[in-house]
């Protein structure tokens, strides 16, 4: 199936990277506790985001700028913010410094609105008039990304690797969750399809509760939970 090269540059993107920690998260929280909630942050800042942050980046920046010269794509990741941030975290973290409480706090009210935000920027380019709609795509990108990616990540966990316990279950469920709501806004950024973009997010969260719930009770089913 034949797609413009923006739209499929929004379907790897959207497709390829969960949203772990808007929709993660609470879902985490409620079946694992303070437990799967590290698991959670490891597997959002070490997974998700930093393949957002680098190849993300990278992939955006190829697709809108295929002619441009390899080394710039490398300079998109570097001048990326949260890339910046991500590593200025790393850094503080592994020289063991500690930051006062009254930064980390600060830290954290500034950060607290963020995925609210990101969704309202995302929603408020999301237009629901059917000629505005790419069914298509949005019919491939959700497919794979809430019942194709899944599948395939339970046959290799489940059935392949034969793997039980904490880990695997929370990869088999992260892999049926949303896209990434930043990596929309990189996609929109780039002006890769921003509508494509706005309507995997927007269409895709609400939709992966609903498919990851219907995985969690099969697994539960056949004795794998």
């Amino acid at each position: 199936m034949k797609f413009h090269p923006h739209s499929q540059a929004v379907l790897i993107l959207t497709a390829g990277i969960p949203s772990v920690s808007f929709v993660g998260f609470p879902i985490f929280d409620l079946l694992y506790g303070e437990e799967g909630m590290k698991i959670g942050v490891l597997m959002s800042q070490a997974g998700s985001f930093l393949v957002c942050s680098t190849v993300g980046i990278v992939t955006a920046s190829y697709y809108a700028n295929a002619q441009t010269k390899k080394w710039t794509f490398l300079l998109d990741v570097l001048r990326f913010p949260t890339f910046i941030a991500f590593c200025i975290a790393l850094i503080i973290n592994l020289s063991g410094l500690s930051l006062p409480d009254i930064v980390t706090g600060l830290l954290k009210k500034l950060a607290a609105p963020f995925s609210m935000l990101a969704l309202i920027s995302i929603g408020m380019q999301i237009d629901f008039r059917d000629k505005n709609i790419h069914w298509r795509a949005l019919g491939w990108g959700l497919g794979y990304k809430l019942i194709l990616a899944p599948l395939l990540i339970t046959l290799l966990f489940v059935i392949i690797l034969k793997q039980r316990g904490i880990i695997a279950e929370m990869c088999v469920l992260g892999a049926a969750l949303g896209p990434m709501n930043t990596i929309a806004i990189i996609a929109s950024n780039y002006r890769l399809n921003p509508a494509l973009a706005a309507q995997m997010v927007g269409v895709g969260i609400p939709l992966s509760l609903v498919t990851v719930s219907i995985l969690a009770w099969i697994l539960e089913w056949i004795g794998y939970f």
